[in-house]
């Protein structure tokens, strides 16, 4: 985001206006019993899942970023990827997908062996995100809206899914440089 309200900022926002809500609504459809209060309640806990289960599991893959062997095969780049990214044309949107930590991505702060390391954590963090995303499909047992979960487990995947290919799209040059610098990964 090129604006003064960071990414974090707004996913914690969001998590926290959405979890706060969970419980309000919920509380107040104890007392009224009206389906727009309890589908709102099931809006808003939905919401503050999919962004509270997003910061949780970012932080705990970082607790392991020193551990990652960037030179496993998962993180091979195929040439078929790079044909698939290609036609994307992620180099003409990919500055404006928002970052978390701006500070992770910086060249000037960071080596190209960090990056790469950065890059492979972000991943990680990102392929997790997608499993997560389906859990709420559970929650249909209690709530009996299962295409509701469907598509919002689906749209919050594909969301993720632009940072698993950002990610796999960008490792590739950072390789290049690091091999040109002679860093060792």
């Amino acid at each position: 985001m090129k604006n003064n309200i960071s990414f974090k900022k707004v996913m914690y926002g969001i998590s926290f206006i959405s979890a706060l809500l969970t419980v309000i609504l919920f509380t107040v459809n104890k007392f009224v019993r009206s389906g727009i209060v309890l589908s709102s309640a099931v809006t808003a806990m939905t919401f503050a899942y999919h962004f509270i289960i997003r910061l949780i599991i970012g932080h705990v893959v970082t607790l392991f970023k020193g551990k990652i062997n960037v030179n496993s095969r998962y993180f091979k780049v195929s040439e078929t990827e790079k044909n698939i990214y290609k036609k994307l044309n992620i180099k003409k949107w990919k500055t404006n997908v928002p970052t978390f930590n701006p500070d992770e991505f910086d060249i000037k702060k960071n080596s190209v062996r960090q990056l790469i390391i950065n890059c492979c954590n972000a991943e990680i963090v990102h392929i997790a995100n997608i499993f997560a995303s389906y859990i709420p499909i559970l929650f249909s047992i209690w709530f009996d809206s299962l295409h509701v979960f469907i598509i919002t487990s689906v749209l919050a995947s594909i969301y993720d899914l632009q940072f698993v290919v950002l990610q796999r799209y960008n490792r590739p040059r950072l390789i290049k440089s690091a091999h040109r610098k002679g860093e060792n990964l």
